[in-house]
């Protein structure tokens, strides 16, 4: 289906939803200089910095855990394509039985509300405590979910079970409670500690204005590619984009290339 892509483990089936997609800016990438840019744009096949807002379905029997809700509205017409690709699988909102926060900033949470109200009202919500802490309080996106799911959330930490062999992976730097999930021996949600696989997978010291902590950020990134490639292990990202959905890593120079999975 349009803007579903699926990878079946041994213990759930993974969806990756595209809530939307845009194409990013060169100023997203401040360390890397134009001619760089152009030759890994090009090895990669693509000309321009190709996006994309995911959202993540595990599936286990009649269990249903969303990691991350996409850029809704917030986005305007680049994004809140989550409802139809949710209903194309027959799930209704009411489903989902937990959610699941790598990170607050929008792109990752402007489809956890509609108006004011819960747009998953059945699901119990799941989010680094770091992660609550950065954003509690604020007037934006992520202060706006937190308030809106008061009572209902509860903190996660490394290693902590989100679902049935569903781990979290702590991943800081791009915001102080950026985590991913480790699904079973051989699949990871990696969040955003990548942007552009084009770009940061061949230099992972490449960082983006958005990274809060870029030299964290760029230690666990480089130490997260570095296991992925090391364990042959297949990974997916909020930032993922075709045909690289579901992909796994080979060592290419100083840095890396995906292969789909």
């Amino acid at each position: 289906m349009e803007g579903i892509a699926r990878f079946a483990c041994e213990r759930a089936d993974v969806f990756c939803l595209a809530d939307g997609g845009a194409d990013f800016g060169a100023q997203v990438f401040p360390g890397v200089d134009p001619e760089t840019l152009a030759l890994r744009l090009a090895a990669a096949g693509d000309s321009t910095i190709r996006t994309a807002f995911n959202v993540f379905l595990i599936r286990q029997g009649d269990a249903l855990t969303l990691v991350d809700t996409g850029y809704g509205r917030l986005a305007g017409d680049k994004g809140g394509l989550l409802p139809a690709r949710l209903a194309a699988l027959g799930v209704a909102p009411g489903d989902i039985g937990t959610l699941v926060f790598t990170h607050l900033h929008g792109d990752h949470c402007g489809g956890a509300l509609v108006g004011d109200a819960p747009a998953f009202p059945a699901a119990r919500v799941l989010m680094h405590a770091a992660e609550l802490a950065h954003w509690q309080g604020r007037d934006d996106p992520g202060g706006r979910v937190i308030a809106a799911h008061a009572g209902r959330i509860a903190t996660v930490a490394e290693g902590d079970a989100v679902a049935p062999g569903v781990t979290v992976w702590e991943l800081p730097g791009h915001t102080p409670g950026h985590i991913g999930l480790r699904i079973g021996a051989g699949l990871v949600i990696v969040g955003d500690i990548f942007h552009s696989a084009a770009l940061q997978l061949p230099a992972p010291e490449t960082a983006t204005i958005y990274d809060v902590a870029p030299e964290l950020a760029t230690r666990t990134r480089k130490a997260a590619l570095a296991e992925i490639a090391a364990r042959d292990l297949v990974f997916t990202g909020g930032h993922a984009v075709d045909p690289l959905k579901f992909a796994r890593l080979r060592a290419d120079g100083e840095g890396y290339r995906a292969v789909a999975a």
